[in-house]
């Protein structure tokens, strides 16, 4: 007790040092409440984000490996497969029952497919830029090697509402009547308005598709709805990608191309693709291995949409670590002054610590004055600059996530400007005329095949417990730290020394 009342009336004696260092610690605390508040409340955003996040994995084919088994086997003189259409048999074709195995995973919380194949049609036209009196014949060649000719309507089959993403992310909108059951096995549809006005076709019509191989196989399906495409053509033209899309369920489907099986010469090419839901990031590995033990074969590859993700916490993780490292400055510069005040504050007092010590006050007892005294001046300190730090904080942390949101298109504009693109002009390029498309800001992103990155843009960094906490721990470091020249110097010297070198 007398140890803790000779340290405040040494507090209050020596007021102008201890306000000095009182002001220091309240820079210091809100300088660190700022950075630990943006640290702690990026960390749980970057969590939350990522545990909300849906991963998504899908399977590509892995063309450079294939390419050079394929000069591998023309090389060592294997003809039959040494060119691409022999070595595409060999290379089993990814299909629906497959995609079952593989979505039979417990690393998988859900998975959806579609396949996607070319119909013509009877009594209906295709959209068109071209003058409809010029045909022209285009075809594609079969699993088999043999030819196979390639519709006018691209027809896709969903397994389930998730399927369908340009609708989920707004690319596609139905306009008039409504979707499909896609687990239904009617022969429903829902066509493009360009395909409906084009045809003057409207909710409850029936349309004819027709096998390209065989013209007597032919298939009816009735509209439901129309829909809008919202996407920007990768062409100079009135219409839109989906213009000649016609989507429909897998079932549906489905029942088309077995029916065109049936028969080796009508039947149909089909694409299949599919999405899984995995249940974390942290699978993804283990997922993949779990593929190839299955039989995948390593002409595949495994993606997935972490890209994206990371792309869009990256001016979080940016500003984190420049917390971190904000914070890990301070402190040491904080220390350092701190070291040198109270390095000042011991010659001035060592009068005071010998005779403390003459009249029988052990060394612990001195030392636990002085820290005693330092704790108590930096912990007001700390609660002065938590109080001020709390109030910066948000507007502190929103300010500089916006100034890394603006280096960072500020940066991709740069690299838009090195390939000659525009990066204020959206629809024309410099030099370009009326009837030229241009490219846009975002166009690189297109280039390199990403998508637009929709940033985090708010981060509402506040103080909470575990701010508080560490703010408390960094009072006690700070302490620890500027009392160390204390320790050193009255374990060092006996009071005889001290006393006799005063002048």
């Amino acid at each position: 007790m007398y140890v803790f009342k000779n340290a405040l009336k040494s507090i209050t004696r020596t007021k102008s040092r201890n306000i000095l260092i009182a002001l220091i610690v309240v820079v210091l605390a809100a300088s660190c409440c700022v950075a630990l508040s943006i640290k702690n409340s990026a960390t749980n955003l970057i969590q939350s984000y990522e545990d909300s996040y849906e991963v998504e994995a899908w399977l590509g084919l892995n063309r450079q490996e294939m390419r050079f088994d394929m000069n591998q086997n023309k090389t060592q003189g294997n003809e039959e497969l040494g060119n691409p259409q022999d070595f595409m048999k060999n290379i089993a074709e990814l299909d629906v029952s497959s995609i079952k195995t593989y979505g039979d995973s417990e690393y998988v919380k859900s998975y959806y497919y579609t396949i996607q194949t070319n119909l013509n049609g009877s009594g209906i036209e295709k959209v068109s830029m071209e003058d409809s009196n010029v045909k022209y014949m285009t075809g594609g060649i079969g699993k088999n090697g043999e030819s196979k000719n390639v519709g006018d309507f691209s027809v896709v089959g969903y397994s389930s509402l998730d399927a369908m993403t340009n609708f989920v992310n707004g690319t596609y909108k139905i306009t008039t009547g409504e979707m499909f059951d896609p687990v239904s096995n009617d022969n429903n549809c829902v066509i493009s308005e360009e395909l409906a006005e084009q045809n003057e076709l409207s909710i409850g019509d029936k349309i004819t598709l027709v096998n390209p191989n065989k013209e007597e196989k032919t298939y009816e399906f009735i509209i439901t709805g129309i829909y809008s495409d919202n996407s920007e053509s990768s062409e100079f033209s009135m219409f839109s990608n989906a213009a000649n899309q016609i989507l429909t369920s897998y079932n549906a489907l489905n029942a088309v191309v077995e029916n065109s099986s049936q028969e080796e010469e009508s039947t149909l090419m089909i694409q299949t693709d599919a999405r899984f839901k995995l249940v974390s990031t942290d699978v993804i590995e283990a997922f993949s291995k779990e593929l190839t033990e299955k039989g995948l074969s390593s002409y595949y590859t495994v993606s997935t949409n972490l890209d994206s993700l990371e792309s869009t916490l990256k001016p979080i993780q940016n500003l984190s670590t420049f917390a971190t490292t904000f914070l890990i400055i301070v402190l040491a510069i904080g220390g350092a002054i701190l070291v040198i005040i109270n390095m000042i504050n011991i010659r001035e007092r060592k009068y005071e610590i010998g005779v403390l010590r003459s009249i029988g006050m052990k060394k612990h007892m001195v030392l636990g004055q002085f820290v005693i005294e330092t704790f108590m001046v930096t912990l007001s300190g700390i609660i002065i600059g938590a109080v001020i730090g709390s109030t910066i904080t948000v507007p502190v942390a929103n300010k500089m996530l916006e100034s890394e949101i603006t280096s960072m298109e500020e940066e991709t504009n740069e690299v838009n400007s090195n390939f000659g693109f525009s990066a204020k002009s959206v629809n024309m390029t410099p030099g370009a005329n009326e009837a030229t498309p241009g490219r846009g800001k975002n166009d690189i992103k297109e280039v390199f095949g990403g998508e637009n990155v929709s940033y985090v843009d708010k981060l509402n960094a506040i103080i909470d417990v575990k701010t508080i906490v560490e703010l408390i721990l960094i009072g006690v470091l700070l302490t620890i730290i500027s009392s160390s020249v204390s320790m050193v110097f009255i374990s060092r010297y006996s009071p005889l020394k001290i006393l006799s070198s005063r002048t």
